[in-house]
Formats: C-alpha cells, structure tokens, sequence
C-alpha cells in the first residue's frame, strides 16, 4: 500500500526541492520521467528536451561529423542524453555549469554518471569562453537564470568568445526564451549582435521548434 501511494503522489508532488545561490529547482515527475524544473521553466528532460531534439535535427542532421561538443549550461545533462543515447554520438562532449547543485540532480535522478567521454567544468560560462584553448565542433548555449539569460550572455564580447572557440566551420546553437512581447523586443536586439558576429547564421521558424524557444544557428 505505501509502495502505491509513494507512486500515486510522485506524480503530483516533487520527489525534492532546493534552493540554490542561482535558481529554485523541483525535481517532478512528469508522463512517468523525472525532469528538472526551476520556478517558470523547465531545466532538463522535458519541454526543453524536445527543443533540442528538434534543433539537433534540423541543424545537425549528420552527428558523425562532430568530435568536440561544448555544452554552456550542461544543466542535468538533458542535451549529452540526446546526444549520445538518441543519436549515437561518440565524441567528447565538455560541460559548463555554474550550479553544482544541479550536478548533483543530474547525478542522482538522471543517470548523469552514465555519459560518456563527458568533462564537467563547475564555472561561469564567461570565464571559461573567456581562457578556453579547445576548438569545437559544436557548441550548445542554454543558459538561462529561471526564465532569464544573464545579460553578459547576450553581448558581442561573450558571443565573439563563443565564436573563438568553434573550429573552422563548427556550429553553434543559441537557445533564448521568446514567450513574451517583452521576451521578443530583447529577441530582436540580439538578433542584431548576434548577426553582427556571425555572418553565416539563422533563426529557427516557430513550426519547427516550441513556440516560446528560438534556436540562433551559426556556423564558423
């Protein structure tokens, strides 16, 4: 009978709750899998899952041809899951993520531990674009504080250290948050940095990616 309700109220209830120096997260059960939710948005394993399933599809339809991908905001490890469990990719994979709480999540609800050739850097994603030697591939950039990314992460200086860090013709996918009239007018200026950085770049349609998300897509 315990073992009933235990199950019954996970689905309802979040299994744990922290406060951490950067974000409120819960740990909920959502469709029978954990995922990782900070107050408005969710961080790993669910809606946001499947914006970087789509993005991954439609921008890097041929993974073979990646070795050296860098994750800016690792998070619980949603994207190194589609990764290499979805999409068969056997090259490194870096990590960059400011909170160890949500290291400590990943490890304990989603098999973080269970990814492979994965290096985790517990630091700013400034900082370490900012000292970065290793020329990737791919580069991923999530980073967001609940619903919002820290203005230095929309600034040419950290998009041009993005830029540095790509190989010559790597690619890069910016996720921002575009749920709102005041989301949008800020989409529209980073847009015009983002641009102004990258020549060869583009945004994704709203059909093809979640409706609140708009991937930027650059390559080198």
């Amino acid at each position: 009978m315990s073992r009933f309700f235990s199950k019954y109220l996970s689905s309802f209830f979040p299994a744990e709750r922290i406060q951490t120096p950067y974000n409120y997260l819960e740990v909920n059960k959502l469709n029978g899998h954990w995922v990782l939710d900070s107050s408005h948005v969710n961080y790993s394993f669910g809606t946001l899952h499947t914006v970087f399933q789509d993005a991954l599809n439609l921008f890097v339809p041929d993974i073979s041809t990646i070795h050296e991908t860098l994750i800016l905001g690792f998070g619980a490890g949603s994207v190194a899951h589609i990764l290499q469990k979805e999409r068969q990719y056997k090259g490194n994979i870096t990590g960059v993520e400011i909170d160890p709480k949500v290291i400590d999540l990943g490890k304990k609800y989603f098999h973080l531990d269970n990814i492979g050739n994965l290096s985790l850097h517990i630091t700013d994603a400034f900082r370490f674009t900012e000292e970065n030697k290793i020329k990737f591939d791919l580069i991923i950039v999530d980073l967001f504080t609940d619903n919002v990314i820290p203005e230095t992460f929309e600034k040419e200086t950290f998009l041009t250290h993005v830029k540095d860090s790509l190989q010559p013709g790597g690619i890069l996918l910016y996720n921002r948050m575009n749920y709102s009239p005041a989301e949008r007018m800020k989409t529209k200026k980073f847009s015009k940095s983002f641009h102004s950085v990258f020549a060869n770049c583009k945004i994704s349609e709203e059909q093809t990616i979640q409706i609140k998300n708009k991937i930027f897509f650059a390559q080198k």
